[in-house]
């Protein structure tokens, strides 16, 4: 359906194509020909055309913390207009151009800004914990030369 200049006209694009090599951050992405699912609704306003919609897709990479493979369902929303006439100064404007809209760049912006910068299997809580053996309960008299910084430091809680 053609859309151009025909405000209030709008067509639903529903399909899964595969994703291009540069979808990734440096710890995590997605993979090179994986699916893409998107689910977009295309609409003629005065000023161009304005998509809207989400897409789908797993992002692959490793986990933060243990370096373990991780897999993330990514559900993006992306909401940008498409102008038919872009001002020479609007960089991050997307175009209608030659009567077609290049989706790649809107997608590739809203998927990768949707990666985690510190991708997590399980999620942070704030605070790292860990155990190894067993708590240990300090000496108390391991060595008296250590026993007039301990009272100092008894007194200063005390006052």
């Amino acid at each position: 359906m053609n859309l151009l200049d025909k405000p209030g006209e709008w067509t639903k694009l529903d399909e899964s194509v595969p994703a291009p090599e540069d979808l990734r951050i440096e710890m995590i992405g997605v993979p090179a020909g994986s699916p893409l699912h998107l689910s977009l609704q295309l609409e003629s306003v005065v000023e161009g055309i304005y998509v809207s919609g989400s897409v789908r897709a797993t992002a692959e990479g490793e986990d933060a913390r243990t370096l373990e493979h991780l897999e993330l369902p990514l559900d993006v929303a992306i909401n940008e207009l498409y102008v038919y006439e872009r001002e020479p100064e609007d960089e991050d404007s997307y175009a209608v151009e030659h009567g077609t809209l290049d989706l790649d760049p809107a997608i590739r912006d809203a998927v990768v800004m949707a990666l985690p910068f510190r991708p997590l299997a399980q999620p942070d809580h704030g605070e790292f914990n860990y155990t190894v053996g067993e708590d240990l309960e300090p000496e108390e008299d391991s060595d008296p030369r250590w026993s007039a910084l301990r009272s100092l430091l008894e007194e200063e809680k005390e006052s």
